[in-house]
């Protein structure tokens, strides 16, 4: 088999390298022995480059890329994994306020206690606002030795959110609210455990929203409604304005030299706002607000890298087409 000038002089580099396996050399040395034209083309190959042909960095340049793409599959795939689980546990744990309902809790009864001998870990003392007055404040401070209230509450009930008000007579008014993560349960079927509870407000009132139930003491006049927090909404509305800005400045100036920085900063409000609707839906209203914009902000932060790293990845592709 003789080969043809053309394929010879494609694999001279190769053969000048000794890059070809025994039978390829064989073939090419056959046809530098035949061919006057090709041997001077091995010649010049040799004279004229006077350093051996430069095979390496290209290989290094490809593994390179590979080695990037692979690791940019990888941080994908995790940071994937790590919104869903994000996502499914904070919606698995979603506490939400318990509406008031018989038997929820009641009052056992009243009894006088030491705080400092209670070990039980169901002991709770009523904490002031930091907007009310330093003499709301006062009730927590120091062991607390009289009258406590035991309530018998309902095991359905994870937790409790209270606010306290203290009017100008001195007269201290606790309106709390259970929370729980126990959706869809019968609260009647998990049992009761008891809650003591001190110092005894002069009113102790369950329920942020109507209807509300007065516990202990006496009824106000009118009625106490607490709403929730619509700051996740003027911070959605935030977001979207800076994505809109950003969005048409990197239009706008997508040539200039460092729009990859207008790129950036479009990615973070619409990270936030991904988050927003991946964890709340289009639900704005919040009891829990340092719970909300604590998770929102941190599945911001992946989705944002997430954001980053797709991107580098379709240039990359782009970039090697």
């Amino acid at each position: 088999m003789r080969l043809p000038c053309a394929v010879t002089r494609d694999l001279l580099p190769l053969y000048a390298e000794k890059m070809v396996e025994q039978e390829t050399k064989e073939l090419i040395e056959q046809h530098l022995t035949d061919c006057q034209a090709c041997r001077e083309k091995f010649s010049e190959l040799n004279t004229d480059t006077g350093a051996p042909v430069e095979t390496v960095k290209p290989l290094q340049s490809l593994k390179k890329q590979i080695r990037k793409r692979r690791w940019y599959a990888a941080a994908i795939a995790a940071l994937c994994v790590f919104i869903a689980v994000f996502t499914y546990f904070y919606h698995e744990n979603d506490m939400r306020l318990v509406p008031w309902e018989d038997g929820l809790i009641e009052v056992a009864r009243v009894e006088t206690i030491n705080s400092a001998d209670e070990d039980s870990g169901d002991n709770h003392y009523p904490e002031a606002n930091e907007t009310e007055s330093k003499q709301s404040a006062a009730l927590t401070s120091g062991a607390y030795t009289g009258e406590a209230l035991i309530l018998n509450v309902s095991s359905f009930i994870n937790g409790f959110q209270e606010h306290v008000f203290v009017d100008d007579d001195g007269t201290t008014t606790v309106i709390m609210q259970a929370i729980s993560a126990n959706q869809g349960s019968n609260h009647r079927a998990q049992g009761y455990y008891e809650l003591t509870y001190y110092p005894i407000p002069d009113r102790l009132i369950y329920g942020f929203e109507q209807p509300q139930k007065l516990l202990w003491g006496t009824p106000m006049n009118g009625g106490t409604e607490i709403l929730p927090r619509l700051a996740l909404s003027y911070y959605l509305m935030i977001a979207a304005a800076l994505a809109v800005l950003c969005c048409l400045a990197w239009a706008v100036f997508r040539k200039w030299k460092y729009s990859w920085i207008l790129r950036q900063l479009f990615f973070a409000p619409s990270s936030y706002i991904l988050s927003h609707l991946l964890l709340k839906g289009l639900r704005t209203a919040s009891f829990f607000m340092e719970r909300d914009i604590i998770s929102i902000l941190i599945l911001a932060m992946a989705l944002y890298t997430l954001l980053s790293i797709v991107w580098q990845a379709f240039l990359l592709r782009k970039k090697e087409q």
